[in-house]
């Protein structure tokens, strides 16, 4: 295996982050999961999400329970301290889907963290997954407004990204990614 503990998969929405962690997971992958206030979807993984109440969410950031949170659409997200803790402690390497803001937050851990850019693909097959996922028009034309914002800040930032494009299939995807983590 590797040394990493933990692989970030970062993107805007329809780039395949969730359905490359999925298949990752039929592995010897684990998975971190995020809390939410938002409402369950479909598309996502089962353990992808803790789903809280506006208010069970607002209580443990007063309480510092969180190694971060944001805020996108009017919902609240973050992922524990206690989680990514428990991370380092397993032999597998573990999953987190994160926004771009987050990556910084690990940072310190950047010896046991490989942080994974995923490119977004083609406008029309973006446009395509987000609208098979249920999205909304608004919420569609708002997600590609961000391809341009967030690839351009993982290109500039100094976080050591690996870049892969979900353009094959999912089991070329995995492999590249597999490759990457030299696992």
């Amino acid at each position: 295996m590797n040394d990493y503990k933990i692989a970030t998969f970062t993107g805007v929405s329809g780039t395949g982050k969730t359905t490359i962690v999925k298949k990752l997971l039929e592995g010897d992958f684990r998975l971190i999961p995020s809390t939410t206030t938002r409402n369950p979807r479909e598309s996502d993984l089962p353990s992808e999400y803790r789903y809280l109440s506006f208010e069970e969410f607002d209580r443990l950031g007063e309480e510092g329970e969180f190694l971060w949170t944001t805020e996108y659409a009017g919902q609240f997200y973050g992922t524990p301290y206690r989680v990514v803790q428990e991370a380092f402690k397993h032999d597998e390497t573990s999953a987190m889907i994160l926004v771009p803001e987050v990556v910084p937050l690990l940072r310190g851990y950047t010896d046991r963290v490989l942080s994974i850019y995923v490119r977004s693909p083609p406008e029309e097959v973006l446009r395509e997954r987000l609208g098979a996922r249920g999205d909304t028009v608004e919420n569609i034309e708002r997600r590609l407004a961000d391809i341009r914002v967030w690839e351009t800040q993982a290109e500039e930032s100094d976080i050591p990204y690996q870049f892969i494009t979900n353009d094959g299939t999912i089991d070329e995807t995995v492999e590249q990614v597999r490759r990457i983590l030299g696992s």
